[in-house]
């Protein structure tokens, strides 16, 4: 495929998530003990054993009823400590991954939406849920695993040096090439796992955008091709795999290969010693036995060090989106909420990017009570003007207040309690259509949502369904019709009582005649707020108390609309229809 998705490195990420663990001490200590614990219990269990067993050998054989019983006890000791250990080190990994599935979630609303660019929604879940899944290796089977493996191969370097000063020096070398095996073939490694998360990614985006546009999918015959992208990306992501596991498998091989050799020096090695006078016939088991526990813990690191393509590959995908810049600062010393006033745009540059200026000079008012409706051609700058006053990006120049307050100067939950929106893509959640109206009040009283659908033109819709208010909205609201979906995001808005509101559209998908009544409904409703309507639809315009007409970025007239009529001043602009 041309597309081949983007694999980018970020020296240094995976080390920038380990501080997590610093927020569960307690289970990180747990953890650590009940390794520790259990790697010593399983050491203690083969070398009592071994003990045992040279015992015999050696002509001294202990009573059967008493091995039995030390051997069971530490197979009991044993068992247990390994439930303890992975019911820990699980509980530790699952405290992490959720604190940093908010943390990614708190990364995603404040770069959100200005700074999530062209990140695909698919994409962002890979994120969220694929990638930080993958850590729970990192968190539950590596970082405390390495630790206590270190600790057992010291002790049993040091006890099989005790029994023959020989042994170290055959296993000890195998352990240290078997350990850096990893290290040495990182590269790989981190070149693979990078291009299975990318190739994870490219397909779970793929995966969520299909499912969105099914309905245009159908109505244009685009299934079988779309199905045909799909399984261009499913073997895109096979071949990614293959080449990791094959990595991964020449690895495994490479450990095991190490191991067997040392392992059969470690026998020769005992077996001269018997031969030689230096070690006793009882030892000579237990001599294996603590080989095996220099060889175990450096074959245990490796195996766990093999992930660490993988691991980071995700890590680099996290620490992307936590590290992302954040497009509109939080203030320093945040201003009281102005509660009202004048919506002034104040001489508003701005561009998307530093050369291509969107809005040059912008400046016009908004005041209490009145409604303006901000015309223009496609890409006159009006729906710049509307994403500035979300504060979705933040002028380059110029400022935009209300009452007197840079919104600049206002903190998130302030600005929105200040300007509220009414978009022409609805979206609703699958929960009640109530719930969906209270979203930006959820303590709202049944009967201030009935008052917000009475404005918004709703109830009688409502009244008509069996649940009313409480019926299911459907998946994206599918349940309603387009214009069913207006009038809730219109009630949405008039329930946070917001000095400010915004109509982006927002009668795009009314008739004339529900346009007419919801209209009347704002006007009747509107007090002292000061509304801002972005319109094409010539009745639109005509319902406003004041139009200004933007062109090229720039204000080039402004007046009621009777006045600008007069004035001639949208002629080239308007079909029967349609003014921009």
């Amino acid at each position: 495929m041309s597309d081949r998705p983007t694999v980018t490195r970020r020296p240094g990420a995976l080390r920038r998530l380990l501080p997590a663990i610093a927020g569960h001490p307690a289970a990180f200590r747990g953890t650590l003990l009940a390794n520790l614990v259990g790697q010593l219990a399983g050491l203690t269990a083969a070398v009592s054993g071994a003990a045992l067993v040279g015992r015999a050998v050696a002509g001294d054989p202990t009573p059967l009823g008493v091995v039995t019983a030390v051997l069971g006890a530490l197979v009991a000791i044993v068992t247990v400590v390994t439930w303890w250990e992975m019911y820990v080190s699980h509980d530790l990994a699952y405290r992490v991954l959720a604190d940093l599935r908010t943390r990614v979630y708190d990364a995603i609303t404040r770069i959100a939406p200005g700074g999530l660019g062209t990140r695909r929604s698919g994409d962002l879940a890979t994120v969220a849920l694929s990638d930080i899944e993958t850590l729970e290796w990192l968190f539950a089977h590596t970082i405390a695993q390495l630790l206590t493996a270190t600790v057992v191969l010291v002790a049993g370097t040091a006890l099989a040096a005790w029994i023959d000063p020989w042994l170290p020096a055959v296993v000890l070398p195998a352990a240290v090439l078997v350990t850096v095996t990893p290290w040495l073939l990182r590269r790989h490694a981190d070149r693979h796992g990078s291009r299975v998360r990318a190739a994870t990614a490219a397909l779970t985006a793929d995966i969520v955008d299909t499912v969105q546009g099914l309905r245009e999918l159908t109505v244009f015959g685009a299934l079988e091709q779309r199905r045909a992208h799909l399984a261009a990306r499913t073997r895109q992501l096979g071949r990614a795999q293959r080449r990791n596991a094959a990595r991964a498998g020449l690895e495994t091989a490479l450990i095991d290969a190490l191991v067997a050799a040392a392992g059969v020096a470690a026998l020769l090695v005992v077996l001269d010693g018997v031969r030689a006078g230096r070690l006793d016939v009882a030892a000579a088991p237990v001599a294996l036995v603590l080989a095996g526990a220099v060889l175990g813990p450096a074959s245990q690191v490796a195996l766990l060090l093999k992930e660490a393509g993988t691991l980071r590959a995700a890590a680099d995908r996290i620490d992307a989106l936590l590290q992302a810049p954040t497009p509109v600062p939080a203030p320093a010393r945040p201003a009281p909420a102005p509660g009202g006033g004048d919506v002034v745009f104040d001489d508003v540059h701005f561009g998307y990017l530093p050369d291509r200026p969107v809005l040059r000079g912008v400046s016009f008012v908004v005041r209490p009570g009145e409604t303006v409706a901000l015309v223009g051609a496609s890409g006159a700058g009006k729906s710049t003007c509307v994403h500035l006053l979300l504060r979705h990006h933040d002028p380059s120049a110029g400022r935009i207040t209300v009452g007197g307050v840079d919104l600049r100067d206002l903190d998130d939950a302030d600005l929105r309690r200040t300007v509220t929106v009414v978009p022409q893509d609805v979206h609703l959640f699958p929960g009640s259509i109530a719930d969906n109206i209270r979203l930006g009040r959820p303590d709202a009283a049944d009967a201030e949502v009935r008052a917000a659908a009475d404005a918004a033109q709703l109830t009688a819709f409502l009244d008509t369904l069996p649940a009313a208010a409480d019926t299911p909205a459907g998946e994206r609201g599918a349940a309603l019709s387009g214009g069913q979906r207006a009038r809730v995001a219109v009630a949405r808005a008039l329930l946070t009582g917001a000095p400010v509101l915004v109509l982006d559209e927002a009668a795009a998908n009314l008739d004339t005649s529900t346009e007419a009544d919801l209209a009347a409904a704002i006007d009747a409703t509107r007090a002292d707020r000061a509304t801002l309507v972005i319109a094409h639809r010539l009745s639109t315009i005509d319902r406003a108390d004041r139009v200004v007409l933007i062109d090229g970025g720039r204000v080039v007239a402004t007046g009621t609309p009777e006045e600008l009529r007069e004035r001639g001043a949208w002629s080239g602009l308007m079909d029967p229809h349609r003014v921009g």
